[in-house]
Order: structure tokens, then sequence, then C-alpha cells
């Protein structure tokens, strides 16, 4: 009997990019090829099942050489031996040769389908001192990549978490971070378990519901260039997520210092191609105390006129993802 690793707490992607220790030092800004997001139809799968992932990949070179490709590794890594998602890196190593373009052995698209195994919970006993039934992870990796994927040797004196893959320009070259990632999501495999995914309603701007056909018109931040840049220099337009308080639901594993369990944490992401927002990350509902007492996220708008996208991703604790991108003109 294997013991079951702890559960994924939500459906995240994880960067692999340059060696820099922050690539977005502006992270609500979209300013180069970016995964902001992947989400499952079937958050909590179960065993046989098969779970459609779509993912949310943003195109924001403002110099684009070659066409962005974005690319899944074709089968799930459930289980592995450690639990964690570069414990599965043996396994892609071992499938796929270094120095080959493996375009042809990727299943290319936004959109990709993976078939959990039917044995995922064989033999899996519930992790000793946690309650509930077993639940294991099952990890698929993709790419976005303004080139092709091949995979490349490890060095030893890197982190364990070192990708074994990169992305290589028609020069043989690898691109550099502006033009590739790397990444992975995650689905939580159990026997009984199911996880609504949250549904974001629409976005709310000066507390007016968004046409999404229409979008956002503003007008930029008048504030002299030459001043010095503080966060109170340009006044911040205030945006919300509409969604319903039921998305929700309880979270048996999210329990409270009375002994009861609480709901999900409710949180969203916010990305745009100029400008900034002040909190790109914000809670939009705590599982034990509700909404914040403040509904907006504050969004500063640029300098000078211009026309692009904004984008806002809804999130549960437990993998559940809903998104929207609207167009967004800066007068």
């Amino acid at each position: 009997m294997k013991l079951v690793r702890r559960a994924p707490v939500f459906a995240i992607v994880v960067l692999a990019l340059a060696c820099n220790d922050d690539p977005y030092p502006n992270k609500s800004q979209v300013s180069s090829v970016r995964i902001l997001a992947v989400r499952a139809d079937l958050p909590y799968a179960r065993p046989g099942e098969t779970v459609k992932l779509e993912a949310l990949v943003a195109d924001g070179r403002s110099r684009p050489t070659l066409p962005l490709r974005t690319m899944w590794f074709p089968v799930p890594c459930v289980d592995p031996p450690g639990g964690q998602y570069y414990d599965c890196y043996p396994a892609l190593e071992a499938r796929f040769p270094i120095g080959v373009d493996l375009t042809p052995e990727l299943a290319e698209g936004t959109t990709h389908a993976i078939t959990i195994p039917a044995d995922a919970l064989a033999n899996v006993a519930p992790e000793p001192g946690r309650s509930g039934e077993p639940i294991v992870t099952a990890w698929t990796f993709m790419f976005a990549c303004a080139g092709h994927v091949e995979r490349i040797a490890r060095s030893s004196r890197l982190a364990e978490n070192a990708a074994p893959f990169a992305c290589f320009g028609a020069d043989g070259e690898v691109l550099p971070a502006e033009e590739a990632v790397f990444g992975f999501t995650r689905v939580a495999v159990t026997a009984t378990r199911r996880n609504a995914i949250p549904t974001l309603k629409s976005l709310v701007v000066r507390g007016r519901a968004v046409d999404p056909e229409k979008g956002i018109s503003l007008p930029r931040c008048d504030r002299d260039l030459y001043e010095t840049i503080t966060d109170e220099d340009c006044n911040g337009v205030g945006m919300a997520i509409a969604f319903d308080d039921a998305d929700a639901e309880i979270d048996p594993d999210n329990v409270g210092p009375d002994g009861r369990p609480g709901r999900e944490t409710i949180y969203s992401d916010w990305y745009v191609t100029f400008g900034r927002f002040r909190q790109a990350r914000r809670i939009e509902r705590d599982p034990f105390k509700g909404r914040p007492e403040i509904p907006d996220t504050l969004y500063e708008p640029p300098r000078s006129p211009v026309k692009g996208t904004l984008w806002a991703v809804l999130h549960d604790n437990r993998g559940g993802t809903s998104w929207t991108s609207v167009p967004i003109e800066i007068r």
C-alpha cells in the first residue's frame, strides 16, 4: 500500500523561465509570451474519466518573430514518486530523446484532453492523520513556444525543478523567456468528490457591468512623465468581478478552529497589455469571513493613448477556473 500525498488545493500553472529572480516585475502587464491560466472541466476527476483542458495563452510581444504555438505533452503523469511536478521529469526524459524536434509528438492547440488511468487509485491509502478519501494528482505539461520544443540535458548544477525542455528558434538557438514558457497544470483524482467551477458573470468597472463587445474605455494618466512615480501618481480605476456567493462550495479539507469546514477561497488574477493593477491577485471571498470590505482592485492606466486587451481570471482553491477578456482603450 502506498500513501497518498497531499491533494492539490488548486490547479495552477508554474512557469519555468529564465534564471532571473522575477521575470515579471509588473506581474499584471503582459509584454511577453504568457500562460495566464488553465481550466479543467473536471478539476476533480475519477479514474477512467476524460478531462478537457483549456489554456489561456497571451502573446504580448511587441515584435513577434515566429508565430506562437501552444503544445501539450500527450499523457498525464499521475502520482509520481515524491508527489511533485518535477518528479515527473525522469519519465518524460525516458520518453523523449535529446536534440530532436518534438512537434510531431506533442498535441498542438489551446485545448487538450487527458484520460485518467483506470488504476490511478489502485493500492492508495489515506494519508495518516488526514480524514477523507484517497486523492492523487495528475500533472499535465505544456509549452507556449514561438518556435519548436526539444528535450535538453539537465545540468547537475541546477535545481531539481529545472525543466528538461526548451524552445528553439529557426537558428537552432534557445529562445529567451519573452518568447517561450514551460508550464503545467494539475487535476485531483478521487473516487467520489467533485468541484463545481466558479462562474465569472461579468466585469464591473466603477460600479457598472462591462459590455464584453464594447470593452473598456478610460482616459489616460495625465501626470507629467518626468514626475516621481509613486502608487498615488495616477488615479486608480476600480474594477471587480461579479460572481455568486454560492460558487464558494463547502471545502471539507478546510476546517476552522471550531471544527467545522469552511467554504472555498475565491480569488482573482488580473492581466492587461499596458498599465498595471496595483494588486494583480486578490482574495474575492474568504472561506470564513466572506467578501472583502472593498470590492475593487485598482487599475492604473498608462500616460499615452493605446489599445489592447484586459484579462480577468476567477479561481477557487480546488482547481475551478473561469475567465473573460475584453478590449481596453486608453484615450
